[in-house]
């Protein structure tokens, strides 16, 4: 027997947690054989109704027998909580330490399971997804906390064992509105350690002394691990700690923001308690999740695929490929609409900076006009840049621009298999697209 929100959940025996926002789905779930209504209004209903102060509350203490044994590891930030999330995955199943993961690109156990629609999904399923991760033998569960979620409670009563907080940098203005909340909201997860109360930070991250918190104890990645020098390759990325044994290990991860992603994956199982020996001596064997600098060889050219949407993203991913010797960078991007205006020509301009050519596309225009985007897009444009509004177009082009030896940036989408116009969802892949585009123009050779 579970509890939800979404009456498209509940089958029988279920019980339907009502609020305001969702009273109106009550005969949906009562169709669906719900066996109780729970509920914080004040309505009553034709099957036994119970009625709570804080439905969340009731969620809480209904799991909390049921899930308190499991560990949770919560990652947050605004860029790397995906890939941190994915290497702790990783790590803690490679040294048999079973696992389950829940995040942006889906929930994982034993390999991939299911798309969630948000980064932290709803209360509800939320703990559903933990107690369907202990029922398949798990033991651990490693979680990205979104800032929307920390905000509105959808991680409520949950106690970590140990959290990450990969960096802060502007994103999701159009709801923080501004970054003292955005900060504040990250800020929340620092209270919701269990005894051990392990916090490992980014001392890259210019706010990462505001997540210091005395009861916590705290461990800066880069203040207690040294890193010598980092040497970017396609293939690896080289780190020499400044150790007089002169330690030095290879990532398959491009990048030098990775290595402090996997950095903050390894202290975080070591402070645990794990023996992460295995882990060091094998760091090449854990990779980038989906759509996070996921690599495509072309001819003697190479396109890279990744989800930065954030100016500091951008700017990270763009600065690791300059290290890679080629002939010329080319970059894909565009801006989703509906969302924080303020990035779009920031994003542009750090593109264009570090780009020999640029062509901006859409993203997810959602509900707003393209050209209205654009127009806020172009703002910070500058260089030698076009405008093609049809994503696979703008793909096909990039494509069709290397040369040799050149790079090819698709930003904004990663992972995603999807586009949003409008009221549609519509099946695209960047991965996909670039794949058939390639097939296509290696026939022509052929």
């Amino acid at each position: 027997m579970r509890l939800w929100k979404n009456s498209k959940y509940v089958k029988e025996g279920d019980y339907f947690l009502v609020d305001d926002d969702n009273k109106k789905y009550v005969q949906d779930a009562i169709n669906n054989k719900a066996a109780k209504i729970i509920t914080q209004t004040d309505d009553i209903y034709d099957i036994k109704t119970i009625k709570v102060d804080n439905i969340n509350d009731y969620i809480k203490d209904f799991y909390s027998d049921k899930i308190n044994n499991i560990k949770l590891i919560g990652i947050t930030g605004t860029n790397g909580k995906t890939t941190t999330c994915y290497l702790i995955y990783q790590m803690l199943n490679y040294i048999g330490v079973k696992t389950a993961y829940i995040g942006t690109i889906g929930f994982y156990v034993d390999g991939f399971i299911k798309n969630l629609d948000n980064t932290t999904p709803s209360i509800d399923i939320l703990y559903n997804l933990i107690l369907d991760a202990k029922e398949s033998g798990c033991s651990t569960v490693v979680m990205e906390a979104s800032s929307h979620a920390l905000k509105q409670e959808r991680l409520h009563g949950l106690l970590f064992d140990a959290i990450g907080v990969t960096n802060i940098t502007q994103d999701h203005l159009d709801y923080h509105k501004n970054m003292k909340d955005y900060i504040k909201s990250k800020k929340k997860i620092i209270n919701m350690l269990k005894d051990r109360r392990i916090c490992v930070l980014n001392k890259k991250d210019k706010y990462y002394k505001r997540f210091k918190n005395r009861k916590n104890n705290n461990y800066i990645i880069g203040k207690e691990v040294k890193i010598k020098k980092i040497k970017t390759g396609l293939e690896s990325t080289k780190v020499y700690f400044k150790d007089k044994k002169n330690i030095k290990i290879d990532l398959s991860l491009v990048g030098c923001f990775n290595v402090y992603n996997y950095l903050m994956a390894y202290k975080i199982i070591k402070e645990l308690g794990y023996d992460v020996t295995k882990i060091f001596q094998n760091s090449y064997d854990f990779n980038e999740p989906p759509g996070r600098m996921q690599k495509i060889k072309y001819k003697n050219n190479v396109i890279f695929i990744d989800y930065a949407h954030t100016p500091d993203a951008v700017l990270n991913v763009l600065k690791t490929v300059k290290k890679i010797k080629n002939k010329g960078i080319i970059t894909i991007i565009g801006c989703g609409g509906n969302r924080d205006k303020l990035k779009r020509p920031k994003m542009a301009a750090i593109a264009c900076m570090n780009s020999n050519y640029v062509i901006f596309t859409n993203d997810n225009p959602r509900y707003e006009n393209e050209s209205d985007i654009m127009n806020d897009v172009l703002k910070g444009a500058k260089g030698k840049y076009e405008v093609i509004y049809d994503r696979h177009d703008a793909i096909e082009k990039g494509i069709k621009l290397l040369d040799g030896k050149k790079i090819l940036m698709i930003l904004g989408k990663g992972h995603e298999d999807y586009q949003i116009i409008g009221n549609e969802k519509l099946h695209f892949s960047d991965f996909e697209v670039a794949l058939k585009i390639i097939d296509i123009e290696l026939k022509k050779y052929n």
